[in-house]
């Protein structure tokens, strides 16, 4: 039976709110005279006072009605109403994205719905909607997922996971009056996920939740350097910006290890001091056309470290904006800088001027 569960009435300000109960046909009815609801097909549509208070939250029933962008919820699936046997693997957050990421719209677009568990510790996550973070997060184990899809970007990753993990998410509907339901789940890895343990997410679905945060922040700011959806085989997971610099991210999805960091912003004329001084130890100065580039980082240093905490640092300036690129493959990075931000030149046009690596 393909029963829906009605948790929100999100856009349109209805005069109740109404929860579906998914339940046997044979129940149905009893259930519906009991509680004073009407039987609409499957689904059993039961009204609720506006001035009931949630016992666990406090707050007035009637303040979710309607859910501004950029804020969460917690709620329960799918025995809300079971208030003396809460189960946190039945807790979930409703997210309302962000303007930017299309949280504007009066339609289903809008919404995201995830286990409020985080994956792998079981620890109770929140959606954080200050500006430079606008993600879910993780307070136990650090781990850190995007709202647009709920894929873990940042800290540990569940050992039983061999490909890319998301959080496990519910499917949301809406119907004509505005009220906001969820459509019943299928608990496997490769649906909405197994809570607890994950969802699996493929490289399509990342790289187009990665294009929307691209665009978002193209449409945003519009005189930024391009950012590109792929660098060096890596693709983008995550942008966070404060006005005056913007830090990406990038993740190896297909091998499911190595990263890449991607910082721009305004450069000052302390930066072009700190790039040309062509006597700093342990670097080496390349230049295509006018552009110096400099390489540094501590892969070039002589130590004991492991080499998996090795990384080289790439800077140049171009057009008023500063560069640092940190990662581990040089020879890939260093192209994919050629092609991305010197079209008009050749890899081949890239030429050493100093060194100090000793």
């Amino acid at each position: 039976m393909n029963s829906k569960f009605v948790i929100i009435p999100a856009i349109i300000i209805g005069v109740s709110i109404l929860a579906v109960f998914a339940i046997d046909s044979v129940n149905l009815d009893k259930l519906c005279a009991e509680k004073g609801g009407t039987r609409n097909g499957d689904v059993c549509l039961i009204e609720l006072p506006l001035a009931t208070p949630d016992v666990e939250t406090g707050f007035d029933l009637s303040g979710i009605t309607v859910i501004k962008p950029n804020t969460m919820k917690y709620f329960y699936y799918p025995n809300p109403e079971d208030t003396e046997n809460r189960d946190v693997f039945q807790k979930f957050i409703l997210i309302r994205l962000p303007e930017e990421l299309g949280g504007g719209a009066d339609d289903i677009s809008a919404f995201r719905a995830y286990s409020a568990l985080s994956v792998g510790d079981h620890c109770l996550i929140k959606y954080w909607p200050h500006e430079g973070r606008k993600r879910i997060e993780d307070p136990c184990w650090g781990s850190m997922y995007r709202a647009i899809d709920g894929l873990l970007t940042g800290g540990p990753k569940p050992v039983i996971n061999t490909t890319p993990v998301a959080l496990p998410q519910l499917d949301l509907s809406l119907d004509e009056n505005g009220s906001l339901y969820v459509e019943p789940p299928t608990w496997t890895l490769d649906e909405n996920g197994v809570i607890g343990v994950g969802r699996q997410i493929s490289l399509d679905e990342i790289s187009t939740g990665s294009q929307i945060l691209m665009d978002s922040f193209e449409k945003s700011h519009p005189h930024y350097p391009l950012i590109p959806l792929n660098f060096a085989g890596h693709t983008l997971s995550e942008i966070q910006s404060d006005g005056n610099r913007v830090v990406l991210r990038y993740f190896d999805f297909t091998s499911m290890y190595g990263y890449l960091t991607f910082d721009i912003g305004l450069a000052t004329a302390q930066d072009q001091q700190y790039l040309l001084n062509l006597v700093k130890s342990n670097s080496e100065f390349w230049q295509i056309g006018d552009t110096v580039i400099r390489i540094g980082g501590n892969a070039f240093e002589k130590n004991n470290e492991p080499d998996k905490f090795k990384e080289y640092e790439i800077q140049f300036i171009k057009d008023g904006y500063n560069f640092r690129v940190g990662g581990k493959n040089l020879e890939f990075m260093k192209k994919e800088i050629i092609a991305n931000y010197f079209p008009d030149f050749e890899y081949s046009d890239l030429f050493l001027v100093s060194i100090t690596v000793k």
